[in-house]
C-alpha cells in the first residue's frame, strides 16, 4: 500500500513538474480543478480503511444508492465515488476484502473471511490501482481453488510454482487509461484510450 500510494504521488508530481503547459491546457479547456486535484494527491496522505469499515461508512451515510451496501458484495462505482468525493474528499485505499469476491490466488487472512487485497480509489475515476499479496501456501491455494469450482489439475503449472519453492510476495497493477483520465480531468475514459474499443461500432 505504501508503494502504491508513493507510485501514484510520483506520477502526479511528475505531471505537475514536467507537463505544466499540458496541465494548463486541460485546466482551461476541460476541467478547471485539474491542477489543484493533482496537487492534492501529492500533498495529502491517502485514507486507509478496511472493506468492512467502508461498508459501515456507506451504510451509515444516509445516501440512497442504486446498489445496496451489504458485507460480502462488491463495491460499485457509486460507492467508490461517494467515499472519495463526498465522505473523505481524497484518495482512499481499501483493503482486506471478503474472500468470496476475490480471486483464489489472493492470500487468505487469519480470520478466514478476508483476503489481503487492496484497491486505490481516486475522485471522479474510482479504482485506479488494484493489488494483493499472493497465496504462497500450497494447501490453502488448492483448497481455495476447489471452493471456487476450479480444477487444480488444470492449474498444475501454477501450483508447481508453489510446490517447488516460493516466498511471500505481492504486487499491484495501475490502470493506464484511468490514470490518463484522472490527470487530464477528462470525463469519459473513451476519450483517453490509445486504441478505441467501442463494441458494435466497427463495420466489419
Amino acid at each position: 500500500m505504501d508503494l502504491a500510494e508513493a507510485f501514484l504521488k510520483r506520477i502526479c508530481r511528475d505531471v505537475l513538474e514536467r507537463c505544466a503547459e499540458d496541465v494548463q491546457f486541460f485546466q482551461e479547456r476541460i476541467d478547471p480543478t485539474v491542477k489543484t486535484t493533482l496537487e492534492g494527491i501529492v500533498t495529502n496522505e491517502f485514507v486507509r480503511l478496511t472493506y468492512t469499515e467502508a461498508v459501515d461508512v456507506l451504510s451509515k451515510s444516509g445516501e440512497k444508492f442504486e446498489f445496496p451496501t451489504t458485507w460480502g458484495a462488491d463495491l460499485q462505482a457509486e460507492h467508490e465515488r461517494y467515499l472519495t468525493e463526498k465522505h473523505f474528499q481524497k484518495p482512499v485505499i481499501l483493503y482486506d476484502y471478503p474472500r468470496g469476491i476475490k480471486a483464489f490466488y489472493m492470500r487468505l487472512n487469519d480470520d478466514d473471511k478476508t483476503v489481503r487485497a487492496m484497491d486505490v480509489l481516486v475522485p471522479r475515476v474510482g479504482e485506479i490501482i488494484g493489488g494483493s499479496q499472493r497465496e504462497e501456501r500450497l494447501d490453502v491455494l488448492e483448497r481455495r481453488m476447489r471452493e471456487q469450482g476450479l480444477d487444480p489439475e488444470s492449474y498444475w503449472w501454477y501450483l508447481d510454482l508453489r510446490r517447488y519453492g516460493t516466498v511471500p510476495h505481492a504486487g499491484f497493477g495501475l490502470g493506464l487509461e484511468r490514470t490518463v483520465q484522472f490527470v487530464t480531468g477528462m470525463a469519459n475514459i473513451r476519450d483517453v484510450i490509445p486504441f478505441p474499443r467501442t463494441p458494435g461500432s466497427a463495420e466489419f
